[in-house]
């Protein structure tokens, strides 16, 4: 009797034990349970903010207080960019074990932000492949703290020479914005003319962009060394997979223009811009392999409208501690120093056209001696 009694208490108290661990088992599920979907939640909007959001406000559409307050918040954001500057948004190497650094830099100039995204030799802070001004927003709102989400700005290059090396086209009067224009019967409207570029070596792909923008029929044929800095482009660069009359070769320049010169393929202009990686060379641009007399021969029967051979260059002063661009013609004697007026003609109506000023910058930097 006594067992039997002691047997049903002992079985009443398990009952009571468990219905408390029950309990405690209950609110603890709950706890956790509250927790699991507290950061799942976090997760997704992680995910979705720095992934899958479009800008979080049309600006276009905002009332006055509602811009009143994003203009109240944005000094904050602004020094929270500058004071981290600069930002490294990757890195990658090229075949030759070249290692390089993509950052992106932010301050401030006349009241308003700046920023830039660059391709940096890793072993060299001093020294660029490429630098990309960035478009900056009309108000600096959370969702301009991803980096990535600043585009390039293709209206302007931030190395004067690239400027340079496309207007000299124009100067030298391979290209022009008015070419004549072939009228087909076939054709109510005449078809203006491709001229053809060749762009050996593209950093970043800025030039290129910039090339893109100019009012022209364009047929453009980039060579590119290396892949890696192909593969930088497309994706920091806003350098598009592809685009009408742009081709872009993966392959050694000098071997592509003795093949283009053997072929008989020919171009409007050329520009040379592959570099060598060496801090310390006396000549950083053009890599001295283009330097050689069959390569300097190959590039210059590329060049159409004149003869095989190129009859004049000029070295032309583009910054003031002396850095020069060589430019050259296959029109005998038309260089700067005997057609200086024509050429600073020839660059007024390209200032005019893409809003710049090379002709006075250019006049200045280079005087005729009488």
């Amino acid at each position: 009797m006594r067992d039997s009694v002691r047997r049903r208490r002992q079985t009443a108290k398990e009952i009571k034990v468990k219905i408390v661990e029950r309990a405690a088992c209950k609110r603890g599920f709950q706890k956790k349970g509250r927790l699991v979907v507290a950061v799942a939640v976090t997760l997704a909007c992680l995910i979705f903010y720095f992934h899958l959001a479009e800008p979080p406000f049309d600006l276009e559409n905002l009332t006055d207080d509602e811009r009143a307050e994003l203009k109240l918040a944005e000094p904050a954001l602004i020094a929270n960019l500058t004071a981290n500057s600069p930002y490294q948004l990757g890195r990658f190497c090229d075949s030759g074990g070249d290692c390089f650094v993509v950052e992106q830099r932010y301050w401030q100039m006349r009241g308003g932000l700046r920023a830039q995204r660059l391709i940096m030799y890793e072993l060299n802070d001093k020294m660029a492949l490429t630098m990309a001004n960035l478009k900056t927003p009309e108000i600096i709102t959370a969702h301009h703290l991803v980096h990535e989400r600043w585009a390039v700005d293709p209206t302007i290059l931030s190395f004067s020479y690239n400027l340079m090396q496309i207007a000299a086209g124009f100067m030298l009067e391979g290209l022009s914005f008015d070419p004549p224009r072939n009228d087909s019967a076939a054709s109510v409207q005449p078809v203006q003319q491709l001229q053809r570029v060749l762009q050996i070596g593209m950093g970043g792909g800025t030039a290129t962009g910039y090339l893109r923008m100019l009012p022209i029929q364009l047929h453009l044929d980039i060579v590119e060394l290396e892949p890696a800095v192909y593969a930088a482009a497309k994706r920091w660069f806003d350098f598009p997979d592809a685009a009408p009359n742009i081709n872009v070769h993966i392959m050694d320049g000098v071997v592509f223009l003795k093949e283009a010169a053997e072929s008989g393929l020919t171009y409007d202009s050329v520009i040379l811009d592959a570099s060598s990686n060496s801090p310390t060379a006396a000549v950083v641009c053009p890599h001295p392999v283009f330097m050689a007399d069959d390569v300097m021969d190959a590039m210059s029967k590329v060049i159409r409208k004149f003869e095989a051979h190129f009859r004049s260059c000029s070295a032309l002063k583009i910054l003031a501690n002396g850095q020069k661009l060589l430019v050259c013609s296959n029109r005998d004697g038309f260089t700067w120093a005997a057609h200086r007026t024509r050429m600073l003609d020839n660059l007024e109506q390209f200032d005019e056209v893409m809003a710049t000023a090379l002709a006075p910058y250019l006049d200045q930097l280079n005087p005729v001696k009488e």
